[in-house]
Parts: structure tokens; C-alpha cells; sequence
């Protein structure tokens, strides 16, 4: 059967199962591949070889890492070292509150929580700490949810992060290249989120809104004595490892995997040494890797069946065909620039299954698989951010008592020109290209 015709098959089945949402995605990533490939004339010896290749590569680069960081930070995350961040930092405001400094607030608060690399988590960490300020300042909470988001977004280049996983995966790159390669563009987020603030306020005060506020302690005030995992006199501690964590990734001193070890390890023996603490924490991560791991395996099966099969270049030379050179040359970007509209009404999973084509047409002007998705990673949390297909995004609302359809709609349009206007930055000062 002809190659391209199948190539292109296998790329509409997977969108159209992933919209539709019949069945899981990991299912899809495996069976559509393995079905193509058949009718391409492999069997299923040599389809189960290329997608078992492809996963040995994928948890040897991502996997191992992905797994014990997940284990060091949902223990991390339960000794209250991030809430204590947070907390700490509304306190040392104190007295009278200007509408800015909130939104600077929310925005320091989201990115600390998203060290943990879960979005669900940094909402959770943001908004009970801010609710009681954004009701007493009236501050409209669709706002404080896209500014949140946006500042969690600029957090994408972190190499322990799901985003960078995933996108590693399908790029077939190290995780910590990629987040290297992502720290310019990152960058391109503060001149962006500093105008939602000053675009936030002027609706705010166009409103006849309050701009500023008393804020008293009973403001600040939590209650986490029936938490039995807090470790509040262990917070120097935990942060002094947590800074030895990021030191040495950054520095690539050590193999990000055996960082995670050793730190999970040490967190372990400090803050839970009985038995029944930590076990009941490994098994929190367990459940959270869980299906980190099944989309991983999905991916690798989607890679591997797609590259050796040659369907990844057939496909690669027909979009090359039918669209004018100078247009191809930017096809990523242009995908790109309408992300927040198509994720709005589309799972982001189908900008995933497009990547390893898009990587293949860049190749054929030059461009490395890390140049064609840096304009994704990081951008792709703020349309996610706005996409009622998200777990988070619901987490999000919740927290914050509004209504998805209501946030969605209000989000996307500020969303939608802060993505333009970060991928325009990184254009203009030429980190993506």
C-alpha cells in the first residue's frame, strides 16, 4: 500500500480518536501505528521491535528521571516547604495591598508551586493561599486564573516537568537539552506577564474596583495542624536540598535520574523514616507516574513505529509538496501562533502526535528537532491553561469557584495574544527561528 497514503491515514486516525475521546490515548498511540504498519507489510515481529526500540530509548532518557522525580517532589510537596514559601511571602507584604502587588504575588506563588512540575499542584498551592485576597479586593478570578497560568507556563522549561518529558519523547532529544534550549523563550514570558497586570488593573479600575486594600493576618491565616506529613521545622532543610537539586541539574554535574535518587532518598530518611509515612507517599507518586508512564509507552510505540516504518519522512515530503517552500519553512511557527484557539476545542494530544512530522520537515531546512518544538513546550501550557480538556484547568475553576465555559471564554482572547506576542519576542531577539 502506498506509503504516504497510510503515513497520512495513521495521522488522521490518531486526531480523529483523540478528539473524539472513544477510547485512551494510550491505546490509540499503540494500535493505529501497529495497524499501519501491518498494512504496510511489516508483521508484527518486526512492528513489536521497533516499538520496543523506541521505549528502551524513551525510559532510558525520560522515564527513570520522570519517575523518582515524581517521588522527591510529592514528598516535598507534603512536608509544606512550597505553602510555607508561599505564605512567607503574602506575610512579608503586610499592611496596605495595591492591586499590582497581588497580581505580582499570585504570578511569584504560581511559579514556586510548579516546581513540583504538576499544574494541579501549583493551583492548589496559588489559590487557597490568594482566594481571601482576590474576594476582598473584588479582583475578577478569570484574571487571576490566566495570570497564574501564564506565570506556570514561563515554569515549562523545568527537565523534571511532564511538558519536557513528553515533548522530549516525541522530539527523541534529552530532556535537559530540551530545557536548556527552552530557558531563552521562557524568558520572552516576563515582558507578557507584566502586561496582563497592567491590563488586569485597568479593567479592574475601569470597573470602579478597589486598587487597594487593608490586608489584616486573619488574611494569611491556615490551618494545616491536622496535616500529619508538614514538616515546618524541617523548612531550611528541605530547601537547602531542594537548591542542591537544581544546582546540580543545571549543572548537569550528575545524571538527572541519580540526582532524583539521592534526593528522594535523603527526603525520605529526614522527614519520613517510619515506614507507614513513606509508603504511603510512594505510593501517591506511584499513582501520579502511573499514568505518566502509559503515555510515555504510547508515545515511544507512536515513535518507533513511525520512524522505522518510513512514514515519518513520506508524510514529511507530502506536507513539503503541497505547501509553497517559503510557507513550509514556517509551518511550525504558524502552528504555533493559532495554539490557544485550536487547543480551545481540540485536546492538545494532537499537537503531540504532529510533532515527529513537523521535526521531519524542519529537517529539510536545517532545522534540529529542539528548534522546532521550542516554540511549543512552554506556549502549549497557556493554551492548555484555557482548554476545558484539561484536568487542571477544572482543578483551576474550582479552586477559585467560577465556571469552566465562563473562564474559557474570557481566558482565550488574553491568552491568545500573549502567545503572539511571546512568540513575536522570541522572533525578534532570535531564540526561535
Amino acid at each position: 500500500m502506498n506509503l504516504t497514503f497510510v503515513s497520512v491515514l495513521m495521522v488522521v486516525l490518531v486526531v480523529a480518536s483523540v478528539f473524539f475521546k472513544k477510547l485512551p490515548t494510550v491505546f490509540v498511540l499503540c494500535a493505529v501505528p501497529a495497524f499501519c504498519g501491518l498494512l504496510l507489510g511489516y508483521n508484527a515481529n518486526e512492528l513489536g521491535q521497533f516499538a520496543m526500540g523506541s521505549i528502551v530509548s524513551t525510559m532510558k532518557a525520560s522515564g527513570i528521571m520522570c519517575l523518582f522525580a515524581m517521588v522527591y517532589f510529592t514528598m516535598l510537596s507534603e512536608t509544606g516547604m512550597f505553602n510555607t514559601m508561599a505564605m512567607g511571602l503574602i506575610k512579608i507584604i503586610g499592611g496596605r495591598v495595591h492591586l499590582l502587588v497581588v497580581m505580582f504575588m499570585t504570578s511569584v506563588i504560581a511559579a514556586i508551586g510548579m516546581l513540583t512540575a504538576t499544574v494541579a499542584t501549583a493551583h492548589s498551592i496559588v489559590f487557597p493561599a490568594m482566594l481571601p485576597l482576590y474576594k476582598k479586593m473584588k479582583l475578577d478570578r478569570a484574571h487571576a486564573m490566566v495570570i497564574a497560568q501564564t506565570s506556570i507556563a514561563a515554569m515549562g522549561f523545568i527537565p523534571w516537568g511532564v511538558a519536557v518529558v513528553n515533548s522530549s519523547a516525541f522530539a527523541g532529544v534529552d530532556p535537559l537539552s530540551l530545557s536548556k534550549r527552552l530557558i531563552p523563550v521562557c524568558i520572552c514570558f516576563i515582558p507578557v506577564i507584566v502586561l496582563q497586570w497592567f491590563y488586569f488593573a485597568w479593567h479592574h479600575k475601569k470597573a470602579g474596583l478597589p486598587m487597594v486594600m487593608e490586608m489584616s493576618e486573619a488574611l494569611v491565616q491556615t490551618d494545616e495542624s491536622e496535616n500529619t506529613y508538614r514538616r515546618p521545622k524541617l523548612f531550611w532543610v528541605n530547601l537547602l536540598i531542594f537548591a542542591a537539586v537544581v544546582f546540580l541539574l543545571v549543572t548537569s554535574a550528575a545524571p538527572a535520574y541519580l540526582v532524583f535518587i539521592l534526593a528522594s532518598f535523603v527526603t525520605i530518611l529526614i522527614n519520613y523514616p517510619e515506614p507507614k509515612d513513606h509508603q504511603k507517599l510512594m505510593n501517591q507518586a506511584g499513582n501520579r507516574f502511573f499514568n505518566t508512564l502509559m503515555i510515555l509507552i504510547g508515545i515511544s510505540v507512536f515513535i518507533g513505529i513511525f520512524n522505522e516504518t518510513g512514514m515519518m519522512e513520506a508524510l514529511a515530503a507530502f506536507i513539503v509538496g503541497v505547501f509553497p517552500g517559503i510557507l513550509t519553512r514556517y509551518i511550525h511557527l504558524f502552528l504555533a501562533a493559532v495554539m490557544v484557539i485550536v487547543i480551545r476545542f481540540i485536546p492538545n494530544k494532537i499537537y503531540n502526535s504532529m510533532y515527529p512530522a513537523l521535526i521531519s520537515i524542519g529537517s529539510r531546512f536545517g532545522l534540529s528537532g529542539l528548534d522546532v518544538i521550542a516554540p511549543f513546550v512552554c506556549n502549549m501550557s497557556l493554551a492548555t491553561g484555557s482548554s476545558p480538556f484539561m484536568g487542571s484547568t477544572h482543578i483551576g475553576v474550582a479552586l477559585l469557584e467560577m465556571d469552566i465555559d465562563s473562564y474559557c471564554k474570557k481566558a482565550v482572547p488574553v491568552m491568545e495574544i500573549s502567545n503572539l506576542i511571546i512568540l513575536a519576542t522570541a522572533l525578534a531577539i532570535g531564540v526561535i527561528w
